[in-house]
């Protein structure tokens, strides 16, 4: 059987990448995991807001780093209902899937859990997946999961 420790929980705060929540929660509560949610905000957003109300970029991206540590504030207490697992809130700055990979390999991570939207066709082509990418850099073990009709 596999001892798996220490599990990375990327999200974007979407509906869809909390939907490897359960997943996770799931493992952790069976093996007696750690849980690490990570969020990466981007170093310049591509494009700023037009109404940024006389705020410099560092003041935007100050407002972003609040907003963003109060979901994963919300993201971990999913995990610490009625449950004992260890979350850790991760707040990263860079490219979004470079940043998973890296972590998860410096805390020696045993597995990823990653929701994916399921593009196909041209917006794949464009935007790309970041799923894809954890995949194919990451070090560990990676569990897609897929999106519910419903979602």
């Amino acid at each position: 059987m596999f001892d798996i420790k220490k599990i990375v929980v990327p999200t974007d705060f979407s509906i869809t990448s909390y939907s490897a929540f359960e997943y996770a929660k799931d493992l952790a509560e069976k093996m007696n995991s750690e849980v690490h949610i990570i969020n990466v905000l981007e170093k310049s957003p591509p494009l700023l807001p037009s109404k940024n109300h006389g705020l410099s970029e560092k003041e935007i991206f100050s407002g972003r780093e609040i907003e963003a540590r109060k979901q994963l504030a919300e993201a971990a207490s999913f995990f610490m209902e009625d449950s004992s697992i260890i979350v850790k809130e991760v707040l990263l700055t860079g490219n979004d899937y470079e940043e998973i990979v890296n972590y998860a390999k410096a805390i020696d991570s045993d597995i990823i859990i990653i929701a994916t939207r399921g593009r196909t066709g041209i917006l794949h082509t464009l935007l790309g997946s970041v799923a894809e990418k954890v995949i194919r850099f990451a070090k560990c073990p990676v569990l897609v999961i897929s999106p519910k009709d419903d979602e």
